[in-house]
C-alpha cells in the first residue's frame, strides 16, 4: 500500500519510482510557464486596451482642439472686422462733430450779420417814418395851399361872373342911354382892361393850381412808394426780430426718444416734475393735438435723446421736425406766417 492506505497496482512500479520525483516538478514548472505566459499576454492585452483609450483621447483632444482654434480664428475675425466698423463710425462721428462745429461758426457769422442788417433796417425804416412825418406835413401845407388857391379862384371866377353880367346889362342899354355912350365906352374900355387883367390872373392861378396839382400828385406818388418801402421794410423788420424761443409762459411738454435692438423707444412728461411714461408715436400726437388745443399760450415741446440713442441723424432730425412744425407754439407760428407770406403776390 502507499502511504495514502491505497495498494500501487500498476505494472513496473519499480521503474516507475525512479521518475516519480521528476514529472511532477516538470509539469508544475510548465504550469507556472503557461500561467506567467498567460498573465503576461492578459497584462499586455490591458496595457494595449488603455493605450488604445489614450490615443483615441488624444486624438479626440486635438479635433477639439482643432475645432476651437478654428473657432476662435473665426471669432477674432469677427472681431477684427467690428473693431474696424467701429474706428470708422469714430472718424464718421469726428467727422460730423467738426461739420457741426462749422455749422455753429457758420451760424454765428450769419446771426452777426442779421445783426448788423437789423441796425441797417432799423436806422434806414426811422430814417423813412422821419421822411413819412415831412412829406405828411408838406402834403398838408400844400392842401392848405391848394384850397387857399381855389378859393382865390372860386372868387375871380364870381367877379368874372359879375363883371360878364354888368356888360351884357351895359349892351342892352347902349340903345336907351345914348347920352351916355362916351361914358359908357370909357367904363366899357375900362371893363375890358379889368376882364382882361382878370383872365390874365385866372389864368397865373389856373396854371399855379395846375402846378401845386401835379406837386400834390407827385408828392401823393412819393408817399405810396414811401408806404409801400415802410411797410415792407416793417415786415423785414418784424421778421428779423422776432423773439427767441423760450418755455417762459409756455405749457412745457418733454420727449425722450431712443432707439434699442431695431425698435423706437418714446417717452414723455408734462413739466419738470412728473416722472417719464412709455407711449407710442400715435397716442404722443393724439395727446399732443389735444393739449395744443387746450393750452391757449401753446406748448413748448422739448426733444431729449439720451446718450448712446442708436439713431441717425436723420431719424432724429425727423422725429423732431415732426413734432416741431405740428406742436411746438414757436415753429408753428413761423410755418404759418411761411405760408401767409408764399400766398403773397
Amino acid at each position: 500500500m502507499s502511504q495514502e492506505g491505497f495498494t500501487d497496482l500498476r505494472l513496473n512500479r519499480g521503474g516507475n519510482d525512479a521518475n516519480e520525483g521528476f514529472w511532477p516538478s516538470f509539469t508544475d514548472i510548465m504550469t507556472v510557464v503557461v500561467m506567467i505566459f498567460l498573465i503576461s499576454m492578459v497584462v499586455l492585452l490591458v496595457r494595449n486596451m488603455e493605450l488604445v483609450n489614450q490615443l483615441r483621447a488624444t486624438m479626440e483632444a486635438e479635433r477639439i482642439a482643432a475645432e476651437l482654434a478654428r473657432a476662435t480664428g473665426e471669432e477674432k475675425d469677427t472681431l477684427s472686422s467690428a473693431l474696424h466698423r467701429a474706428e470708422e463710425r469714430v472718424q464718421q462721428l469726428q467727422l460730423e462733430v467738426m461739420r457741426l462745429q462749422d455749422k455753429g461758426l457758420r451760424s454765428e457769422t450769419l446771426i452777426a450779420e442779421q445783426l448788423r442788417a437789423i441796425t441797417g433796417l432799423t436806422n434806414q425804416r426811422d430814417d423813412l417814418a422821419q421822411q413819412a412825418a415831412q412829406l405828411v406835413i408838406l402834403r398838408e401845407r400844400l392842401q392848405a395851399d391848394v384850397e387857399k388857391r381855389q378859393a382865390q379862384l372860386n372868387a375871380a371866377l364870381q367877379e368874372v361872373d359879375s363883371k360878364q353880367l354888368q356888360l351884357s346889362a351895359a349892351q342892352r342899354n347902349i340903345s336907351n342911354l345914348e347920352e351916355s355912350l362916351e361914358a359908357m365906352r370909357t367904363r366899357y374900355a375900362e371893363s375890358e382892361e379889368q376882364i382882361d387883367q382878370l383872365q390874365r390872373t385866372v389864368t397865373q392861378q389856373r396854371q399855379s393850381l395846375e402846378r401845386a396839382s401835379e406837386q400834390e400828385q407827385d408828392i401823393e406818388r412819393r408817399y405810396l412808394v414811401l408806404a409801400d418801402d415802410y411797410d415792407n421794410l416793417k415786415l423785414k423788420y418784424d421778421q428779423l426780430v422776432r423773439p427767441a424761443r423760450t418755455s417762459a409762459g409756455r405749457h412745457l411738454i418733454e420727449v425722450r426718444y431712443s432707439k434699442r435692438d431695431g425698435s423706437y423707444q418714446i417717452a414723455w412728461r408734462e413739466g419738470r416734475t412728473d416722472s417719464f411714461q412709455e407711449i407710442s408715436r400715435t397716442r404722443l400726437d393724439q395727446v399732443l393735438t389735444r393739449l395744443s388745443r387746450e393750452k391757449d399760450n401753446g406748448l413748448y415741446v422739448k426733444v431729449i435723446f439720451p446718450e448712446n440713442s442708436g439713431l441717425s441723424y436723420n431719424e432724429a432730425w425727423e422725429f423732431t421736425s415732426h413734432l416741431h412744425s405740428n406742436y411746438d407754439y414757436y415753429f408753428k407760428v413761423e410755418s404759418s406766417s411761411e405760408d401767409d407770406g408764399s400766398d403773397q403776390p
